[in-house]
């Protein structure tokens, strides 16, 4: 998302490169798809610079929402926000970890997960998401990560009355 793109690459000799030349960059395929189709009709300053390099120079890696990586990364679909998008699990043999990515944008959404963002694509389908990834999460010894909550932003899931809270790490 363009949020979380800037620093896939960086302006060298006047043309944006890759930051890390090496390195696979996972898209998932339909949200580039997606994102593609939206630059078309409006230019996207963060597909030009941040994603377009990417391809361009064959370090792209257009996977499933579902992808694993290996025994202790996988990707996960938690669409909502946008047709594809997912989070990302780490941990053998289970989640210890997960990164929502965009799931969830403020403590709020834990509290009443029928909140939603504006430029969320697919709103019903974001609160189902939601409320699905907080019954998985809830409770458990997974480590929430979460990408635009205040710091510190990360915790485990907790009930609280009817929806959920997010128990920070101190």
């Amino acid at each position: 998302h363009g949020d979380h793109v800037g620093w896939n690459t960086r302006m060298e000799n006047g043309r944006w490169v890759p930051t890390f030349p090496k390195a696979r960059y996972l898209f998932s395929k339909k949200e580039y798809t997606y994102w593609s189709e939206v630059h078309q009709k409006t230019p996207l300053a963060q597909i030009t610079d941040s994603v377009l390099p990417i391809i361009e120079a064959n370090r792209a890696e257009l996977v499933t929402s579902d992808h694993e990586l290996n025994d202790h990364i996988r990707l996960t679909p938690s669409p909502g926000h946008t047709p594809d998008h997912f989070s990302v699990c780490a941990g053998k043999g289970g989640d210890k970890a997960v990164f929502t990515g965009d799931l969830i944008h403020s403590p709020l959404q834990a509290r009443y997960p029928e909140l939603v963002m504006r430029v969320d694509t697919d709103r019903e389908q974001g609160v189902r998401t939601r409320r699905a990834f907080f019954e998985r999460y809830c409770d458990t010894d997974t480590l929430c990560c979460t990408m635009h909550f205040p710091s510190p932003s990360v915790g485990y899931i907790k009930r609280w009355d009817n929806g959920f809270k997010l128990e920070y790490l101190s």
